[in-house]
């Protein structure tokens, strides 16, 4: 599914005219820019873009901002810029599943790239941020820890597109040990179904 339209939120205008000169050369009309995260959302709530940038804001955190989108009535996907993040921001950040989070000195072919992944349905976060990323998910589920061997296997035969029976008879154990397993991955990336674990798995490049 493209995206046509997309709002920019980022205080410094420079940074805005970046991020919205390589989306006007990608086909996609940036509707508004905003210093304001308030303005910005307040924008996108009135326009619904397809895109929601969020870079620096003055008056709100980047959590916030993230969690007031989250609440729009028609969801764009979210785009996210950030610099330094400590694994209790990051926590903070995904759970409310950003679409995408790059480094905030990202150019623009890993920002083209990202908004190319974004259009196909994937999720994207910049390697840089990976393993921050990893640690604040893991403080962020019901278990804490990574993810086991076992639950990773788990994991590869879920991407498989294989059912619960399925994936017990490929690891010789019993579909209500699958379920164990699911239950404590779910937990663990901050997800309450399949798709969604499958989705920030990928993000988070757990699976190839």
């Amino acid at each position: 599914m493209g995206v046509e339209a997309a709002v920019v939120i980022d205080q410094w205008a420079l940074v805005r005219l970046g991020i919205a000169t390589v989306l006007q050369a990608m086909g996609i009309t940036v509707v508004a820019e905003e210093a304001s995260g308030r303005d910005g959302l307040l924008r996108a709530r009135a326009l619904e873009p397809g895109l929601l940038v969020l870079g620096a804001m003055s008056d709100l955190g980047v959590a916030e901002a993230v969690g007031q989108a989250r609440q729009l009535p028609v969801q764009p996907r979210l785009l996210v810029l950030v610099s330094a993040l400590a694994p209790s921001d990051v926590s903070e950040l995904m759970a409310f599943s950003p679409d995408a989070v790059l480094v905030r000195s990202a150019g623009a072919d890993e920002l083209r790239d990202a908004v190319t992944k974004l259009q196909a349905g994937e999720r994207v976060v910049a390697p840089a941020l990976l393993s921050a990323v990893m640690d604040g998910m893991q403080g962020h589920g019901d278990a804490a820890g990574p993810l086991t061997a076992k639950e990773l296997e788990v994991l590869a035969r879920l991407a498989e597109g294989k059912s619960n029976q399925q994936i017990a008879e490929a690891l010789f154990v019993t579909a209500a040990t699958v379920k164990t397993h699911l239950s404590n991955i779910y937990g663990k990336l901050g997800v309450a179904n399949r798709r969604e674990a499958l989705a920030r798995a990928l993000a988070l490049g757990l699976l190839s």
